[in-house]
This record gives structure tokens, sequence and C-alpha cells, in this order.
């Protein structure tokens, strides 16, 4: 086996690397896991990180990028590679490819060893693979070079694949002048240094953190498995307690069963969200409005069109339900917002023997559309415990609405929320949204719509630009806006609340609505206010 000099992971990930080298390696190869350094560039102080260094004597040096997603692809795009990680909403394109990570991190160690020894040219060749050791490759484009990715089917064989990567960076003749001499050289002074290490790819923090709540929400989804066996199920939880994900998989999971099942939630941009990020599942699911609109011959709309949408329309699929298609399931998210006659109106839908379930949180009711009950439900199952947020923001939420949610148990910590106050929100959004842009989506969220908010008047900043298209979500230097209200059901990693006040006291910003926009982030959440009393009731 090979030399291991360095203290194991607590990574899950790396550790199955970091066995793969053990069981493969030869004797005279050296592995160095969590390897650090610090080099001036551009006059600054910049600390590196590596999670594997590997020597092989006559032949060079490799770094390993350990990721840990479960699926992958990449895309030319423009001459460009644009990678991708599979989330469980669905493709996130990452700001920072792993493999320019990697390349960086490589050139920056290359670098560093050159000064510290004075070396003219690195003695040796030098090369870097990103590895994914559950992950899986669904597309690369046919110009990429597979010597500098490792995925699952590759694990069995990575040290040939370490071989193949430096015989790919020079002739065999350069390799040898990397004797066990210089192997030894680069040991000493890499195996004892220690920094304080700002991680480079923060949103591999924030993709674990997903992956962890994924998990524990999948241990909600299989507790709840007997219960979606009754015919009327109404499933009530706070949120970020799952409900959207619970409700996805059993329409999945019907869908895949050939049953003709349809989700329908409240929230426009919902529905869109979870189109663009289930493509497969998209046929079936709905705005409630679209779907009776596309069901109904009703185009009278009239000056209210809340009367309309929320009465007339869902009267109409009521008066012609007879001519229409019948489900032989519906999953209801977002229950809390439909009036009584959409209720009625989609479980008119229904076929005679067929599932229905509701999920709702009555203290998401920012329309005081709801009553308070399921509608139409046999059993009730209630969620107890937040699986979105970190401990940190829950804790925080909890403090700002005298409100009472546990994390569920194995949450992250995370980071305790910003409340700022400042006189210009927007120029601060901006700093904030550019700091925190590695970490995953950045949204920033109002109120107000956004020709009515802090942000009308400055649409871009730190190279980052403002869109309120959903499908912008997520997008390269790309920061979605939102109403709050709008943004109920979705999340983002990053949450940026402006034009903050205390509830209840000016209007458009009631307690709930204080209680979607604290719920909406997995990773971080700031707070920003003119109103200095803002400080004293956040406090």
């Amino acid at each position: 086996m090979p030399r291991i000099i360095g203290s194991r992971s607590a990574d899950p990930s790396e550790n199955k690397v970091l066995k793969a080298c053990i069981d493969q390696f030869p004797n005279d190869w050296v592995v160095l896991p969590n390897v650090k350094w610090s080099i001036v560039k551009n006059g600054y102080v910049r600390d590196g990180e590596a999670d594997f260094v590997v020597l092989v004597p006559r032949s060079g040096m490799v770094i390993l990028e350990v990721k840990g997603s479960k699926e992958l692809k990449v895309k030319n795009i423009t001459e460009r590679d644009i990678w991708y990680r599979k989330e469980y909403y669905g493709w996130h394109e990452l700001k920072e490819s792993p493999a320019e990570q990697a390349c960086r991190n490589m050139h920056d160690l290359k670098g560093f060893l050159e000064d510290s020894y004075d070396w003219e040219y690195f003695p040796g060749r030098f090369a870097y693979i990103v590895v994914y050791p559950q992950g899986k490759a669904e597309t690369l484009p046919a110009m990429f070079d597979e010597s500098t990715l490792a995925t699952f089917r590759n694990m069995n064989q990575l040290s040939s694949r370490i071989r193949n990567a430096l015989d790919k960076r020079g002739p065999e003749g350069r390799g040898n002048t990397f004797t066990e001499s210089v192997v030894e050289q680069i040991i000493d002074h890499l195996k004892n240094r220690k920094f304080s290490i700002q991680k480079v790819d923060t949103g591999d923090d924030v993709a674990e953190e997903i992956k962890n709540i994924e998990k524990l929400t999948r241990q909600q989804f299989a507790s709840l498995q007997g219960l979606f066996n009754l015919p009327n199920v109404a499933i009530i939880g706070p949120a970020g307690s799952g409900k959207t994900i619970l409700a996805l998989w059993r329409l999945k999971a019907l869908i895949d069963e050939e049953r003709n099942a349809i989700y329908v939630c409240y929230n426009r941009a919902l529905a869109e969200w979870i189109k663009l990020n289930n493509a497969d599942y998209a046929d079936y699911v709905w705005n409630v409005d679209k779907l009776f609109t596309a069901l109904s011959n009703e185009r009278n709309r009239g000056s209210d069109l809340n009367v309309y949408y929320r009465e007339i329309l869902p009267g109409s699929i009521m008066d012609n339900v007879d001519s229409l298609e019948k489900y032989d399931s519906i999953i209801i998210d977002e229950g809390q917002d439909f009036s009584e006659e959409q209720i009625i109106a989609l479980t008119d839908l229904l076929k005679e023997e067929s599932y229905w379930s509701f999920f709702a949180d009555w203290k998401q009711d920012l329309y005081g559309a709801g009553k308070g009950k399921p509608i139409h439900s046999d059993v009730v199952f209630h969620l107890c415990h937040n699986c979105r947020n970190t401990i940190e923001i829950n804790k925080a939420s909890n403090r700002y609405l005298n409100y009472r949610v546990e994390s569920m148990p194995g949450m992250p910590k995370g980071v305790e929320p910003l409340v700022e106050v400042t006189r210009s929100q927007s120029k601060r959004a901006w700093e904030l949204a550019k700091q925190w842009s590695g970490e995953g989506a950045v949204v920033i969220l109002s109120p107000y719509r956004l020709d009515k908010s802090s942000m009308a008047n400055e649409k871009s900043g730190h190279g980052l630009t403002l869109a309120d298209d959903i499908k912008k979500l997520g997008a390269k230097d790309t920061v979605y806006f939102s109403t709050i209200k709008s943004f109920k059901g979705m999340e983002a990693a990053t949450v940026i609340v402006v034009d903050v006040s205390i509830p209840n006291e000016t209007p458009g910003f009631s307690q709930d609505d204080l209680y979607v926009a604290c719920t909406r982030a997995t990773a971080r959440l700031a707070l920003l206010s003119n109103n200095k009393e803002v400080l004293q009731y956040f406090g």
C-alpha cells in the first residue's frame, strides 16, 4: 500500500477516495490528504487547499479534487465547458467548474513549491483529476479531456487514471526528473503546514448540506409511504418541513406506476420552477388557475380577478365536471392558499376510486384564503421538523416570529442570519450577493414589486445582474428577484431580504410575510432595512 501522510478526513466522499488509494496504489506512491498552503498573488496573500496530493516517483504530482455530487454533466456552450451538478430540485450550474478550481490549485501548488525551493522549473510532470467517487457523468462534450475526470465507474482504476493523466502532461524523460529525493522534499514542505483556509468552492459545502437535507426528507417520505396507501390524506407542516419535495416524490411514484395523476399548487412561479427542474414530469405539474383555465370554457373575467379565479372559474369546472377528464390522484401543494371553491372543484375531478394528497401550512396563509382545516381528508399527518434551513437560520426565525419549530436532527449548523440597517439597501445587497455568489443561487426578496422596491434603480452590481425571470434562478452571474409572496414554496442557498420593516406596521409586510421570507434560505439569510427600530425588533 502507499504511504499515507496526514489525517483521515471527516468527509465520506474523500474517505471513499482514500480507500481506493490504499487498495490500489503501489508501495512507493505517496498520498497526502488535506494539503494546505499560502501564496502571494497580485499583492494579496491567498490560501489554497487540495483534497489530496499524490506523488508518483519518476513521474510527477497529481492534485485530486473530490466532489460528493451523485450526478454531473458538462456542456460546451460557445466554446466553453459549463459544469452542472444534480440537486434534488434539478440541475444547478456551477459558478466555477471543479476542473477550473483543480487546475488553479495545481498551478498554485506547483508555483508554491518552485518558490520554496528556488526551482526554475517544476522537476517533473503535474496534473489534476476531479473525482466523483459516487457520481456519474450524464453528458460530456466531444473535446472534453476525460483524463481530468474520474467518476464512480472509474474508481477501480484510479491508479491507472493517475498514470494516464501524468502521461498526457509530458514525456517520460520529464517524469524521470521527479526522483525520490524530490518527493521527500515535497513531503517535508507540505506535511506540517497549517493555515486558515477559506474554501474556494463553498458551493460544495452547500451541496453537501443539501445532500444531507435530502437524506432526511427521504426518511420522511419513507415514513409516509404507508399513509399514501390510504385514499385521502393531508400532510400539515411548517415551512421547510419538506412538503413540496414529498409532494413531488409522491407524484413521480404515481406517474411511474402509470397512474393518471397531477400536482397542483397555487403559486404560478412555483409551478414554473418545478416544471423547469423536473422536465420529465412537467406535463403533470399545474398552477391551479392555469389548470382550470385549460379545462373551462369560461373567459368572462370581469373586473375582479380574485373573484374570477377563486369563485367563478372553479364554479365553471363544477358545472361541467361530467364532461371533463377524471384523475386517479390529485396532489395539492400550498393547500392553505386555495379557496374552498377551488378545493371542491378539484375533488370533483377525481375518479371514484382515487388518491387525494393535501399539503398545507396554515402559517403561510398569505392570501387569507385558508380555512384552517384540510378538506376531503380522512387522515391528517403532521410534520414537525424544519429540514430546509440550517440550525442557525431556523433558530433565528423562531426568535423573530416568537414561534418554535425544531430543526431535524442531523441538520447542519450553518451561520447566523445577518440583520443590518443601512442607508443604501441596494448597495449592501449587491455587496452580499457578490460575497456569497459562490455558494449557490442568490435571491433578493422584497415585500414589493421590483419597480417599487429598494432595488428599482440598481439592477446590477459587482459583475452580477438582477433578473425576475424564474428561468434565471441559479444562472451564472445572476441574482434572482422576487416578491416574498411569489417566492413562497421555493428556496435558494442565499436569500437577501430588502425593505424589511417591523411586521404588521407597514402595508405589505405582515408576520406571515416575514415567516415566508425567513424560511427560504438553505445556507445564508440577510435582512436589510433603513429603519433603525428594526435592529431592536430582530435583536
